[in-house]
C-alpha cells in the first residue's frame, strides 16, 4: 500500500510539474510572441536595353561579313605596326607619323580594346607590353589636354581592367601583374590630370602642365589654328570639355578605391547641371562655352553638336553607371530636360527637294534667339543616345526621335557619290518652322539642295564614328536587320575609298565623282577605337558586350555596369572561352 501511494503522489507530481511548465510555455508566448520574419522583397530589376527577343537566330553573328571588318583592323594594326609604332598616329597614304596626343603612342592605347573584343591576342599582346613596359604618363610631349586624354588613353586602361575582369581577355593575355601594371599607369595618369579641375569653380582648365603641376590656358597655337576664337579675360570651356570625363574617373575610383577621381569628375561639371543659368526658352539646354573663374555662361550657343556632345551623352551614361547614388537621379532629370530639347527646339525637318520625295529630320543649334540649320557628323551620335536612354529610362515616345534622326544622317550617306557623310551639312527648314540661318549661296550648294534636300558645309570625311555608333545601337535595341545593311553600306564605301597600302585616310570631298577622289594623308585613333569596333559589333553575336551589362564611353571604351547583375558576364565568358578555342 505505501508503494502504491509513493508511486501515486510520484505521478500527481509529475503532471503538476508538467501543468506548470505549460501553462507558463503559454503565459510567456502570450505576452512575448516573436516577431515575424521580414518578407523578402524582390530586388529591383534593371530595365533591359536590348532587344529581348531575337527571333529564328536574328541575333547571332553574320560570321563572313564580322571577319571582314576583323580583317580591316589587322590591315589598320599592322600598318601603323610597320611605320608608326610608338607615335600616336600613322599618316596613311605617305606612310609618316604626327604625335598630336602627347607622344604616349595614342593609336596603341586607343585600339586597344578593340582589339580585346575582336579576339585579336598577338596584336593586344603587342599593345600591352608597349603601355606597360613604353609609355610613361609622368612625360608628355607640351600641354595635356585633359579632355582627349581621359577618353583616349584613361578611359582605354580601366576599360582593358574590366574587359579581363568580366574574362573577354584571357589570363593569358592578361595575368595579375599586367592588371596591376595597368591599374598603376591609369593611377598616375589621373593623379596627373588633376590639376585640371583645380579651377574657383571646378570647371577643367583646358590645359594641365606636367611639370609645373597647374591647370592653364589654351596655347597660343589654338589661336593660330582658329583665328575666329575669342580671345576672353578668363579661359572658357565648352560643355563637352567640362563634363566627358566623370565614366572614365569614377571607374579609376572604383578600381583603385580612391574617391577623388570620382569626385573632381563630378564637381567639374557640377556648374553645368546645377547652374543658375538654364535656358528658359529650352530646358535642359546650357549655353556655351562658360567661363571657368566665374562658372557664367560668355556665349550662347546651344546644341547636341560639336562642343556640347559628350556632355548630353554622359548625362545618361553617368545615371546608368552610378544608378543609386543621390546624384543619378539629377542626371536623369538633366538627360530628360535636354532629349525634350532636342526633339522640341533642337530638331528640324528639312524641305523636300525636287528629286526627293521624303525629307529627313536633322538636328540644328541655337545661338541666342537664331536657329542655326547646320548639323555636323558628330551629332549623329545623338539618335543612339536617345534610343539608349528610351530603353534605359522607359521612355518608348522618345524612339521616334532616335530613329528619325538616324534617317536623317543615313540619307547623306546615301546621297553621297561614295556612300559616305560629310563633315556638315545644311537644309532650308520646312514650312511652318523658323527660318535658318543659311541659305545655298554657290552653285554646287544649290544643285546638292535640288538633288538631295541638304548640301554640304564641309565635305571631308575623317573616318568618324558616330553614324555607325547610332546604327550600332538602333540594331541591339530595334533588332531591325535594315541597321545591319546600312553598316555594311558604309563599310564597303570605306573599304573602296579609304582603304591605302597601310591603313585607312579621310576623304577630302565626299561628294566628288569617281576618278577625282582625294584622300587626306590623316587617320585619327578613333578609327581604329570606334568606328571599326562598332562596325564589328554590329555583325557579332548580339551577346557580345551586351548593351545590358556594358556602358560605351563617348571614345568607345567598355565600363563594366556590375551594379544589380549576378557576377560576371557569363555570355561573354562564352564568347571568350570559343575565341582561345
Amino acid at each position: 500500500m505505501a508503494r502504491w501511494r509513493r508511486s501515486s503522489a510520484i505521478t500527481v507530481s509529475k503532471f503538476l510539474c508538467a501543468a506548470i511548465i505549460i501553462a507558463f510555455y503559454l503565459l510567456y508566448t502570450a505576452f512575448h510572441r516573436p516577431a515575424p520574419s521580414p518578407r523578402k522583397l524582390p530586388l529591383p530589376k534593371r530595365p533591359s536595353i536590348q532587344l529581348e527577343s531575337w527571333k529564328n537566330g536574328t541575333g547571332r553573328a553574320d560570321e563572313d561579313r564580322r571577319e571582314e571588318v576583323r580583317r580591316a583592323m589587322q590591315h589598320t594594326f599592322w600598318g601603323y605596326r610597320k611605320r608608326a609604332w610608338g607615335h600616336d598616329d600613322l599618316k596613311p597614304v605617305s606612310g609618316g607619323f604626327q604625335d598630336t596626343r602627347n607622344g604616349w603612342g595614342a593609336f596603341i592605347v586607343d585600339s586597344s580594346t578593340t582589339l580585346a573584343l575582336m579576339g585579336l591576342w598577338d596584336e593586344l599582346d603587342l599593345a600591352l607590353d608597349f603601355i606597360v613596359n613604353d609609355v610613361d604618363f609622368s612625360s608628355p610631349k607640351g600641354l595635356v589636354d585633359p579632355f582627349e586624354t581621359t577618353i583616349r588613353y584613361l578611359g582605354a586602361l580601366v576599360s582593358l581592367v574590366d574587359l579581363a575582369d568580366a574574362r573577354i581577355i584571357p589570363p593569358s593575355i592578361f595575368g595579375l601583374s599586367r592588371r596591376s601594371a595597368l591599374i598603376h599607369k591609369a593611377t598616375v595618369l589621373g593623379t596627373s590630370l588633376l590639376p585640371a579641375y583645380d579651377s574657383p569653380t571646378g570647371l577643367p582648365w583646358p590645359r594641365v602642365n606636367f611639370t609645373t603641376k597647374q591647370g592653364e590656358a589654351d596655347p597660343p597655337e589654338v589661336y593660330e589654328l582658329d583665328p575666329s576664337k575669342p580671345r576672353r579675360k578668363n579661359p572658357a570651356i565648352g560643355p563637352a570639355r567640362a563634363g566627358s570625363s566623370i565614366l572614365e574617373n569614377c571607374v579609376l575610383s572604383r578600381l583603385t578605391g580612391n574617391q577623388q577621381f570620382c569626385k573632381s569628375a563630378s564637381l567639374a561639371w557640377a556648374p553645368l547641371i546645377w547652374s543658375k543659368f538654364f535656358v528658359k526658352d529650352a530646358p535642359g539646354l546650357v549655353d556655351s562655352p562658360v567661363d571657368i573663374v566665374t562658372g557664367e555662361p560668355v556665349g550662347r550657343d546651344k546644341q547636341w553638336d560639336a562642343g556640347h556632345d559628350s556632355y548630353y551623352e554622359y548625362l545618361l551614361k553617368a545615371s546608368l553607371l552610378l544608378s543609386g547614388t543621390p546624384e543619378a537621379k539629377t542626371y536623369t532629370e538633366r538627360w530628360t530636360q535636354a532629349a525634350s530639347a532636342l526633339r522640341h527646339n533642337l530638331s528640324s525637318r528639312a524641305s523636300a527637294s525636287e528629286h526627293e520625295l521624303e525629307s529627313h529630320l536633322y538636328a540644328g543649334k541655337l545661338h541666342g534667339p537664331w536657329f542655326v540649320n547646320e548639323m555636323s557628323h558628330l551629332a549623329c551620335f545623338a539618335p543612339g543616345n536617345v534610343l539608349l536612354g528610351a530603353r534605359a529610362l522607359k521612355r518608348p515616345d522618345l524612339v521616334p526621335l532616335g530613329l528619325a534622326l538616324l534617317d536623317g544622317c543615313r540619307h547623306v550617306y546615301a546621297a553621297s557619290p561614295l556612300g559616305i557623310g560629310p563633315e556638315s551639312w545644311s537644309w532650308i527648314p520646312s514650312g511652318g518652322q523658323r527660318a535658318g540661318a543659311f541659305e545655298p549661296k554657290s552653285q554646287r550648294a544649290k544643285d546638292e539642295l535640288a538633288q538631295h534636300g541638304f548640301w554640304t558645309a564641309k565635305a571631308y570625311y575623317k573616318l568618324r564614328p558616330e553614324y555607325v555608333e547610332s546604327l550600332f545601337y538602333a540594331w541591339r535595341i530595334t533588332g531591325q536587320s535594315r541597321y545591319r545593311e546600312w553598316a555594311w553600306e558604309a563599310f564597303q564605301a570605306w573599304e573602296r575609298w579609304c582603304r591605302t597600302e597601310l591603313g585607312y585616310a579621310g576623304v577630302q570631298d565626299v561628294m566628288a565623282k569617281e576618278g577625282e577622289v582625294r584622300l587626306d594623308d590623316e587617320a585619327e585613333s578613333f578609327w581604329a577605337a570606334e568606328t571599326l569596333k562598332y562596325a564589328f559589333l554590329i555583325f557579332e553575336d548580339v551577346k557580345v558586350a551586351s548593351l545590358d551589362d556594358w556602358i560605351f564611353s563617348t571614345e568607345g571604351h567598355l565600363f563594366w555596369r556590375g551594379a544589380g547583375r549576378k557576377g560576371k558576364n557569363s555570355k561573354d565568358k562564352t564568347r571568350e572561352k570559343e575565341r582561345e578555342v
